[in-house]
């Protein structure tokens, strides 16, 4: 059967389909997904691989940016292409070698990042998301048609990378926290705010336990405050016996994900509230 083959410029992300028929991608693998600079030393680095079967054109950028969360209480990235003074962004002075690179199947590039602050730099943190973009032709067939079409498939990591200078202190307030039970789930708001020159990583810990005090029910989340979180969480509470229940909430900087002498320490925060199930 004779086969034609066209190409569609770019598709961006995930979700990707023509005519029935979805692309089966994978984007490069970046370590690690925090970058910490500190300003004495100014330079750090990521390493990009490429574990898919086909070159990568990669592309790296820096933008303004940090969580948040929308009405909802769900998060998200909240992204500042042109940050004004006021804003704590290190996007603007910092640069990665080699920005752009081709990495053949199961190459890996170690790409060094250079921070060049202007002098009058103030104490504190000052933050940038990493962006690396991954682009790579994916040929697909199109159902019935006998054709084989090329679309260049354009995938984003975004991660964290956090300057620092002089020696950077933070906490946080607990401005809410309540929480109900909705159908077979624990529905938590819990608002957060940061205080200090830097931004509170850290991890929040829900526990239900009876009146005997055994624990039924955990959960745990990393949570990173850069100004202020307004967070609704939708926790699993199928199985457990009708009853009453006491919630611990802890909030703490211990993080898994990161290594701990990244993390900067702050006061815990404990409290707790009854729940009705069934």
């Amino acid at each position: 059967m004779k086969q034609a083959r066209g190409l569609i410029r770019v598709i961006s992300l995930a979700g990707v389909a023509l005519a029935g028929s979805p692309i089966v991608t994978r984007a490069v693998l970046v370590a690690p997904h925090a970058v910490f600079i500190d300003h004495r030393q100014r330079t750090g680095q990521i390493t990009v691989a490429n574990p898919g079967d086909r070159p990568e054109e990669v592309e790296i950028d820096f933008v303004f940016g940090y969580p948040a969360t929308d009405s909802a209480g769900n998060p998200y990235v909240k992204m500042i292409e042109q940050p004004g003074p006021e804003q704590p962004s290190a996007a603007e002075w910092m640069r990665a070698f080699p920005r752009r690179m081709r990495l053949e199947p199961g190459q890996r590039q170690v790409v060094r990042l250079l921070a060049s602050p202007p002098d009058d730099l103030p104490d504190g943190e000052h933050w940038s998301r990493l962006i690396v973009t991954s682009r790579r032709e994916a040929p697909i067939a199109v159902a019935d048609s006998g054709l084989m079409a090329g679309i260049t498939v354009k995938l984003r990591t975004i991660m964290s990378l956090t300057y620092r200078k002089g020696s950077p202190e933070t906490s946080v307030t607990l401005t809410d926290l309540r929480g109900a039970v909705e159908g077979d789930s624990l529905v938590t708001w819990i608002g957060l705010e940061r205080q200090g020159n830097a931004a509170y990583l850290g991890t929040v810990r829900f526990e239900v336990v009876d009146d005997g005090e055994r624990v039924v029910r955990e959960w745990s989340l990393p949570v990173a405050v850069y100004y202020e979180l307004h967070r609704r969480l939708a926790l699993p509470l199928g199985g457990i016996s009708p009853g009453t229940y006491r919630v611990r909430f802890e909030l703490s900087t211990a993080r898994k994900d990161i290594p701990q002498t990244n993390v900067l320490p702050a006061p815990p925060i404990a409290r707790s509230f009854d729940i009705q199930v069934g």
